[in-house]
């Protein structure tokens, strides 16, 4: 009887500990899952919830401190999936493999949109839910889309993407256009041949009336403001 008094609260000390232990490391992944999720629904205003579940074992992540430095390896444009955490604690590195959902909004064709069509708010609709088969590039806000002109037809329902989209011409190859080159006391202003297409703030290539071919950048009005070399 004197040592099995002994013994039960030994067995139940041990029993305890069995039970709590595993509790402890539920409890520290489910921390660590947050900071993670924490890093990854960063800047996203709401538009994305990401959701994270660790799919290293518990046995591996031993050790790790309690807050370590998080970023994300590589530079994957998928918004689901499988993904791979570095956790840094001083000169210690893991790397902690995740896989990522998501829910939020996005926008979709609400009729089919030719190829070279300027996008109008009433051509897309938005649409919500898990984000689990969206494809990569999708573009989140309306101000991005609306406005611009597609690069290829979009099917009524389609994700919108960036692929899909460019800027509107401001200058199309041939047009004629007007070159300005100005500096400290001089300004030049003459004429040129459009090599290509452009919109407003990218880079054109121009062929003068003398034959020189010349760089610049289009204009709000259309005009092409000459790169000068200092």
């Amino acid at each position: 009887m004197y040592r099995l008094f002994i013994t039960c609260p030994a067995l139940l000390l041990y029993g305890l500990l069995f039970f709590i232990t595993p509790l402890q490391v539920q409890a520290e992944q489910t921390s660590l899952e947050g900071q993670i999720a924490a890093l990854l629904n960063k800047g996203q205003n709401g538009t994305i919830t990401r959701s994270v579940s660790i799919l290293t074992p518990p046995k591996q992540l031993a050790g790790l401190c309690a807050a370590p430095r998080l970023s994300v390896s590589g530079n994957d444009s998928r918004i689901t999936g499988n993904r791979s955490v570095i956790a840094q604690c001083g000169n210690q590195k893991k790397f902690i493999q995740i896989n990522i959902q998501a829910e939020g909004s996005w926008w979709t064709a609400s009729r089919a949109i030719k190829a070279g069509s300027l996008i109008q708010a009433e051509d897309i609709t938005a649409q919500g839910g898990t984000m689990a088969r969206l494809p990569p590039g999708v573009v989140f806000r309306k101000d991005d889309i609306v406005g611009q002109v597609t690069s290829r037809t979009i099917n009524t329902g389609q994700p919108i993407v960036g692929s899909h989209l460019r800027k509107r011409w401001k200058v199309t190859a041939g047009q004629e256009v007007d070159l300005l080159a100005s500096g400290a006391g001089f300004q030049i202003r003459t004429h040129g041949k459009a090599l290509g297409n452009a919109a407003v703030n990218e880079t054109l290539h121009v062929k003068t009336n003398s034959g020189q071919i010349i760089s610049g950048k289009v204009t709000t009005d259309g005009k092409v403001s000459i790169f000068i070399k200092e």
